[in-house]
């Protein structure tokens, strides 16, 4: 895992020392209740990626019409503003 992490350029770090207290909590309890839905989607390996850009531009992630997947990408599931399935940040 580690290996993995350094190789994307990826800096670990625990959510507690970049966001207070209620923010963590809500966002525990979120990922806790989805695990409830979701049996094994918590486990303790799992990585919380976040990533943020301001930026945009004309982009269409093709997908699958019957799996959803990217087409040519195994397991990638393209949603949202980014992947151009949105209309826009507020509906992302």
């Amino acid at each position: 895992l580690a290996l993995f992490v350094r190789r994307l350029g990826v800096q670990p770090g625990s959510l507690h020392d970049i966001y207070p207290s209620h923010i963590t909590r809500s966002i525990t309890s979120a990922l806790l209740e989805f695990d409830k839905r979701l049996p094994g989607f918590v486990t303790p390996h799992a990585l919380l990626h976040g990533v943020e850009t301001r930026t945009s531009s004309p982009l269409r992630v093709i997908r699958d019409t019957d799996s959803l997947q990217c087409v040519g990408i195994q397991g990638l599931y393209p949603a949202g503003e980014g992947a151009g399935y949105a209309g826009g940040i507020v509906s992302a």
